[in-house]
C-alpha cells in the first residue's frame, strides 16, 4: 500500500515537471527572435537619416507583429 502511494507521487511529480519543461519551451518558441534593436541596428539607422520616432516606432511594430508560429 505504501509502495503504491509512493509510485503515485513519483509519477505525479514526473508528470508535473514534465508539463513545466513543455510549458517553458513554448514560451521561449513564442519570445524567439523578438528583441528590442541593438546599438549597431540604431547606429545603422541614425546613419541613414531615419532617425525619427515615427521610422523606430514603426520597426518596433514591425518586429512585435511577426509570425510567432514555427
Amino acid at each position: 500500500m505504501i509502495e503504491s502511494f509512493v509510485g503515485l507521487m513519483i509519477s505525479a511529480m514526473a508528470i508535473s515537471s514534465l508539463m513545466l519543461s513543455i510549458q517553458s519551451m513554448e514560451k521561449s518558441y513564442r519570445n524567439a527572435g523578438k528583441h528590442s534593436l541593438t546599438q549597431n541596428e540604431h547606429k545603422i539607422i541614425n546613419s541613414a537619416g531615419l532617425n525619427t520616432t515615427s521610422n523606430i516606432d514603426l520597426i518596433k511594430d514591425d518586429i512585435d507583429n511577426l509570425p510567432q508560429s514555427f
